[in-house]
């Protein structure tokens, strides 16, 4: 009899530590995701190699204030005067934009200036639209090809 307790009282202690040791607070394995505060809006995926490529961007806030209403749902107001930088390989900036009253910015770059003087079928570069706005920094990547 005392040698089952004595069973029954070490898998109790190690239950109790277990479960007790094992548990890490929530906000240690969270990492701090911020929704971005603009909706961006990229056109053009495959280009010619002997034309230059042509990306259209646009940029607008969503208004959310009338979220509930069925009849006024949310509204898509463009940014205008926003800067945005656009990179590749995470660090070469290629270029810089300034949207206009549409919220509107075209990136017209050559094959060369993304680093493929000789663009060939099937080759790919990722490209990366940042900003800030409302003291909130946002990217958005996008992948071109070429034809």
């Amino acid at each position: 009899m005392k040698k089952s307790f004595n069973i029954y009282l070490v898998l109790a202690v190690i239950a109790t530590l277990s479960f007790t040791q094992s548990c890490v607070d929530a906000d240690e394995l969270t990492t701090p995701n911020v929704a971005s505060p603009v909706l961006v809006l990229l056109e053009g995926t495959s280009f010619p190699s002997s034309s230059p490529v042509t990306v259209g961007s646009r940029f607008l806030e969503l208004d959310k204030t009338n979220i509930l209403d069925n009849t006024q749902g949310i509204d898509s107001i463009p940014v205008s005067n926003l800067d945005i930088a656009v990179f590749i390989n995470n660090t070469d900036e290629v270029a810089r934009l300034v949207t206009d009253t549409d919220g509107n910015a075209d990136l017209i770059v050559s094959w060369a200036d993304l680093g493929l003087p000789e663009a060939q079928s099937g080759s790919q570069v990722r490209l990366e639209f940042t900003g800030k706005y409302k003291e909130v920094a946002f990217r958005k990547y996008h992948t071109i090809r070429v034809d």
